[in-house]
């Protein structure tokens, strides 16, 4: 008994190790917004890490405007809050074990949201620079305003000469901050990559709306080949280069290569998976950036509930991505896959679960009723939404391939006026869809239960109303939709 008595404080002692061992990668993000009133601000967290998808948590404020959340990360990324009625972007950088504070006032216009944002706690005097970049970068209009919607109209060598002057003053202002303040090399290294945040988001743009491009006009993104870890501090920015460099300059290369067996592919003879990972391995000299050109290429499968070729290639990727977050983030997304393709009823379940008693319940529970043993395409997307709206001329061809089939097309708009929302559907002439509006509180539960970060969104439910695929890869205007669609009847 003294024996046992003795080995309790080290029994106690390891088991708040264990648990300070198990929260170590936490990260405490809250604030409060000064003057709530229940009704002038709306809050997100947006956040992505290497390995995950992208996350749009929605943050609940209590009435005296105050908000908390917790996240995890073994590494120091950064995020942002939004907040949806002023459109403003509150940027930061977390490392593991932080607690970040900020307090702000909502405003009309991001501009003026952003003069009154104060961080304190972890990371303060970091996050209040950042914050001061970005409100000159506003100030100057280098962000997303710099050109008008009519610098896409221009030839290309016209559209990168005003691009390029575009860089030459972000360029200036990055030089001119950093003359003013004094910065460590960490916040330096996120300055650098958000200043030319819009540089790449124009040159994508252009480029993804236009045919007959010069060969070398992506070679742009060349230069993420070369990345470190420090880098990744900017992750937000970094992982919309690796996708650009992945389906701009990586994609195509594959394509040409692999085209003379383009039939084995095509009849499963070949395993598509198999030539991009030794691709990756052969090809890629930089370690972390072929780990993370790897892990972005499988997060895209997993939102489009394909998981084969990642069981398939385990030991080659296991190979390849060794970095703990990315291994961990990468088994996590694919378990939550596998679950959700196995056990759709259990998914579906807990969506219902979670809408009971909310606003969402009602609506729901009408789509699932009225279209019962019918297979459900499901369409979530808001007057606001470009993407949304370009995929609409699909969405009717689509109605109009299955109008002799068992299948419903309900459309389910959000966040959006009713005046535009009737505008809209008219226009668009979906005479075969079942069409409703959620106003902003229903839009608010919907997002959250149907685990909605961005739209257009879509989901296909089978005739036992189970949700059974999900993502923006099942868009209208993929063959693969109708593939999904036709398997279900």
């Amino acid at each position: 008994m003294k024996k046992l008595r003795s080995l309790f404080p080290l029994f106690l002692l390891l088991l708040i190790s264990c648990n300070e061992q198990k929260n170590k990668d936490e990260i405490t993000i809250s604030g409060k917004v000064n003057d709530f009133n229940g009704k002038n601000a709306e809050l997100y967290l947006v956040y992505s890490q290497p390995g995950s998808k992208n996350f749009n948590k929605p943050l609940d404020i209590d009435s005296a405007g105050n908000f908390k959340i917790k996240v995890r990360s073994s590494l120091a990324l950064d995020a942002f809050i939004l907040d949806k009625k002023s459109f403003a972007n509150i940027n930061f950088i977390y490392h593991p074990e932080d607690s970040i504070y900020v307090e702000f006032n909502s405003g009309k216009k991001p501009l003026d949201l952003l003069k009154t944002v104060s961080f304190k706690g972890d990371r303060h005097q970091t996050n209040n620079i950042l914050v001061a970049f970005q409100i000159l970068r506003e100030k100057n209009n280098l962000g997303y305003g710099a050109i008008s919607p009519i610098s896409y109209k221009k030839d290309v060598s016209s559209f990168i000469a005003e691009i390029d002057s575009v860089k030459l003053k972000q360029q200036e202002l990055v030089n001119q901050f950093k003359r003013n303040n004094r910065l460590d090399a960490e916040t330096e290294e996120w300055i650098n990559l958000f200043a030319y945040e819009t540089y790449y988001y124009f040159l994508d743009n252009y480029g993804n709306s236009k045919k007959n491009l010069p060969s070398n006009y992506y070679n742009y993104n060349n230069d993420i080949s070369t990345m470190t870890t420090s880098s990744m501090i900017s992750w937000r920015n970094l992982s919309k280069r690796i996708n650009s460099y992945s389906s701009n300059i990586m994609n195509p290369y594959l394509r040409k290569r692999f085209n003379n067996i383009k039939e084995d592919i095509i009849d499963g003879k070949v395993n598509v998976d198999s030539l991009v990972v030794e691709h990756i391995k052969e090809n890629t000299t930089n370690s972390l950036f072929a780990q993370l050109l790897l892990s972005q290429y499988y997060t895209a499968q997993f939102e489009g509930n394909i998981v084969e070729g990642f069981e398939k290639n385990n030991d080659l990727i296991a190979e390849i991505i060794r970095l703990p977050i990315i291994k961990e983030n990468l088994n996590n997304y694919y378990m939550e896959t596998v679950a959700f393709i196995n056990k759709p009823d259990i998914y579906t379940n807990e969506v219902l679960l979670k809408m009971k008693d909310t606003p969402v319940e009602e609506t729901f529970s009408k789509i699932l009723s009225k279209n019962k043993g019918k297979v459900i395409y499901v369409n979530v997307w808001a007057t606001w939404c470009a993407p949304c709206i370009k995929a609409m001329p699909d969405s009717k061809k689509l109605i109009e391939k299955f109008k002799d089939k068992n299948v419903s097309f309900v459309y389910i708009c959000i966040e959006s006026k009713e005046d535009l929302w009737k505008r809209f559907v008219s226009d668009f002439n979906l005479g075969g869809g079942q069409h409703y509006l959620m106003d902003k509180n229903q839009s608010t539960f919907f997002r959250k239960t149907m685990e909605i970060q961005g739209i257009p969104q879509y989901f296909i439910i089978d005739k036992n109303g189970n949700i059974v695929e999900r993502g923006n890869d099942i868009h209208p205007g993929n063959k693969i939709t109708e593939e999904k669609i036709l398997s279900r009847l």
